[in-house]
């Protein structure tokens, strides 16, 4: 790869992103793209595997070249066969309805045979840590899971080279480790490797060049690790770039020796262990650890339950009842039982694997999700879904804005105007103050998010990954934010990945175990990182004063059967034969007009519908609803309302021969459908019918996006009732919430769309005419059986009526 002078324009802007970079990249090497949050990291990246020009609506000028060909003049088939990307959003990586079905995607689109398809996706998500959710929805997935998900989807298509944006930033940190020890192995075997990271301190061992940028996209450097890191450092600093860990210390000060030429550059080389969750996590039970004290020599104990009520250490406004008091809270099936008691003036980590259930404790204090406890108090009240006694800063924080603008959004709460612009100026937002929230960068969207917070000075505030996202300086003033809540005596919890961050800050620390489903799991790189973790456990006792339990083996886990669905009387028929069939009797129903009929055909749907022996939910609706409807109809018609005969189009008889008719038809569109998988329709269509994959595929990432289409609607409606908007509206309230929460609904969808389809562009999408279905639904001689059967059927009764 090879690029010279790039600058890119996104048509509709004035400004271009970018200037003037170059960098040349061989096979089998690893570079690093630093700098700044919004300095076009992004945009480098998404032209170097064609989305820029491709799929999005923009020019570049000067040349990027890959494997030989310009990217603007290469195909949609090559740039597949060559390049794999792995965005920052996670949530736009789900396409499909099963994780099995979102890593096959590119490889169907790619064409591959079934079985070369089987076996790369059951690698890639072995290798990911994800092989027994195999057959699960990727949204009951945790954001974590889900980005390993997204880089399972990049390794299965092999690509010769690999682009990733921020591909851990929500990934624990040992599933960082193996991920990166992933990428070890693929760069040795020759792929090409591209990486945005603001830690880079895993992947550095590794890193064969570094591009630096600064805030406008220039290039402060270009070169290997060493070079940029020590030949640079103060420019980076200027530019707010991560350092490595042995640049730095705590205290952000230089080490001793830290500069020149031989300075250490990899925490091996300055002898720095970086804590790993196996130091703090047990295996099944929750630990809570206290730091006993501050600075240098600082040493962490582990507590039966944390309980600060008569000893509130750094607290500038102690309170004379409990902030916090939790026993045995718990989310069932998502999070394990935590207890603590908080006086005020805590700064709390919660932290574990990808799945232990962080996000489900936050959401539980926050009254967003149902829980369980023996006691659950927040400032006095009980805690309970509906029940918003916290602050609540989102992990994905478009999903708490409530205004228009900015400036808006942090005057919510009667927050003074002047409060407002010292806000705006210490998140760096000023410039942005008119500005709709949702049209911040990432990085903007979780400073607004916590400084929104802050604003609306709550005795308790939960974070979920605040830092998540930000550089080096955007995450110093973030934590000293927290720190100072935590001085005015307010009760902080915070989900974090960041162990370091968590340590050097954080009061207590409550450790969550490994999640029960995900028990057991193994891989290579697992094994290695659990033998390290096993040689390091003196080192991170000593400094935390914390003995690490010990690690567990992990055994190999099997590939789960694709579940099956309930055998019924439909099962085996193709998906369309039952639509086919009723057809007629529709005509019959509709042309006939006789009760008599109705009712028959109705009773017959209703036993049809109980021999298919759909889910419970969906059986129960599909047998009331028609007789529902038809008694609806009934009654309406009844009520003397109907209109002379000469003045309708169609005369539907009597009151209840026209009401048990519309409930016929009900039934039948209903028993065509009740046991008819989505994608097997699809499937059919672009199968037996010819239909253009592309709209099935499309039609595939729709269905997919139902379910987080409907959590986005609760959450924006339960962010606004977090925040008080519409409380003066009385018992009219939830309505005001509803309304208010339809055109930021529409904007995220419209955001999401737009992810989602450079998701499915960025995998081959529309490489080939055709692709590789996985199953296939054919048209067999029962369907041509049961089509004729019931046709017959039809003339009979037809005839008998009539």
């Amino acid at each position: 790869m090879r690029v010279e002078n790039l600058s890119v324009h996104y048509l509709g802007r004035e400004s271009w992103v970018l200037e003037s970079v170059d960098l040349t990249h061989l096979r089998g090497q690893v570079t690093a793209v630093i700098g700044p949050s919004g300095c076009g990291k992004t945009t480098l990246v998404r032209a170097l595997c064609g989305l820029v020009p491709h799929c999005l609506p923009s020019e570049y000028a000067g040349s990027l070249n890959l494997a030989g060909t310009e990217v603007a003049d290469a195909t949609v088939q090559s740039l597949a066969e060559t390049v794999a990307y792995v965005g920052q959003s996670p949530d736009a990586a789900v396409v499909t309805r099963t994780v099995h079905d979102d890593v096959a995607f590119p490889l169907q689109n790619m064409c591959l045979p079934r079985t070369e398809i089987t076996s790369r996706v059951e690698e890639a998500l072995r290798a990911v840590g994800l092989i027994e959710r195999i057959w699960d929805d990727p949204w009951t997935l945790s954001g974590g899971q889900r980005q390993r998900l997204a880089v399972a989807v990049a390794l299965a298509m092999r690509p010769q080279l690999l682009v990733l944006d921020e591909p851990t930033s929500t990934i624990d940190t040992t599933g960082r480790e193996e991920f990166y020890a992933l990428i070890s192995s693929l760069t040795a075997s020759g792929t090409a490797v591209v990486v945005i990271d603001h830690d880079l301190d895993p992947v550095l061992p590794i890193v064969n060049q570094v591009l630096a940028l600064d805030a406008a996209g220039g290039t402060i450097a270009v070169g290997s690790p060493r070079d940029v890191f020590t030949g640079h450092r103060s420019e980076l600093t200027d530019a707010g770039v991560w350092m490595p860990r042995a640049l730095r210390d705590l205290d952000d000060a230089p080490l001793a020796g830290s500069s020149g030429p031989q300075a250490p550059l990899t925490c091996a080389d300055a002898g720095i262990r970086v804590p790993r969750l196996t130091d703090l996590c047990a295996d099944v039970q929750v630990r809570y650890l206290e730091k006993q004290r501050w600075g240098a020599g600082e040493r962490w104990e582990e507590v039966e339950v944390i309980d600060t009520r008569d000893a509130l250490a750094g607290c500038a406004r102690p309170e004379s009842g409990t902030s916090v008091e939790l026993v045995d809270l718990e989310v069932p099936g998502r999070s394990p039982r935590v207890s603590m008691r908080l006086g005020g003036g805590e700064l709390v980590a919660l932290v574990g694997p990808n799945g232990a259930g962080k996000s489900s404790i936050l959401s539980a204090l926050a009254g967003l999700v149902r829980s369980t406890a023996t006691r659950a108090v927040v400032g006095g009240r009980e805690v309970g879904k509906g029940r918003h006694l916290v602050g609540y800063v989102f992990q994905n924080p478009e999903h708490q804005f409530v205004a228009t603008t900015v400036g808006a959004e942090l005057a919510v709460g009667g927050t003074a105007p002047a409060r407002v612009d010292q806000l705006l100026e210490q998140f760096h937002l000023t410039s942005h103050r008119d500005h709709h929230p949702l049209t911040l960068s990432g990085g903007q969207a979780r400073r607004l998010s916590v400084a929104t917070m802050v604003s609306e000075e709550r005795d308790v505030v939960v974070l979920d990954e605040p830092t998540y996202g930000q550089d080096w300086d955007n995450t110093r003033e973030l934590m000293g934010f927290i720190d100072r809540l935590r001085d005015q005596g307010r009760t902080v919890i915070m989900a974090t990945h960041d162990l370091e961050l968590a340590l050097r800050h954080c009061t207590h620390l409550i450790a969550l175990p490994q999640p029960a489903p995900l028990a057991g799991r193994g891989s290579a790189p697992a094994e290695e990182a659990a033998a390290a973790d096993g040689a390091g456990e003196t080192a991170m006792a000593a400094a935390t004063g914390v003995a690490a339990p010990s690690p567990v083996p992990l055994d190999p886990v099997a590939v789960p059967p694709r579940p099956r669905p309930r055998r019924g009387l439909f099962t085996s028929l193709n998906p369309f034969t039952l639509f086919v069939s009723v057809l007629p009797v529709m005509v019959m129903v509709f042309a006939l007009r006789n009760h008599h009929l109705n009712l028959g055909v109705l009773l017959t749907s209703s036993i049809l519908v109980l021999a298919a022996r759909a889910s419970l939910r969906r059986t129960i609706t599909s047998v009331i609803a028609p007789w529902a409807v038809s008694a609806l109809m009934i009654w309406i018609f009844s009520a003397g309302h109907r209109q002379e005969t000469a003045a309708r189009l169609y005369d539907l008889g009597d009151a209840v021969t026209g009401g048990t008719g519309i409930g016929a038809l009900v039934a039948l569109v209903l028993v065509s459908g009740v046991s008819t998988d989505p994608d097997a329709l699809i499937r059919t269509l672009t199968t037996t019918f010819r239909m253009p994959y592309r709209l099935g595929a499309a039609g595939t990432a729709a269905i997919a996006f139902i379910t987080r289409f409907h959590n986005d609607f609760v959450l924006l409606r339960t962010a606004r009732a977090l925040r008080g908007v519409g409380s003066r509206w009385g018992l009219l309230a939830p309505v005001a919430r509803w309304v208010g929460s339809i055109l930021p609904l529409m904007i995220l969808a419209i955001q999401h769309a737009e992810r989602v389809a450079l998701s499915m562009d960025s995998r081959a999408f529309g490489a080939h005419r055709r692709r590789t279905e996985m199953t296939d639904e054919p048209w067999r001689v029962r369907d041509w059986g049961v089509v004729v059967l019931t046709w017959a059927l039809v003339a009979i009764t037809w005839h008998a009526v009539s």
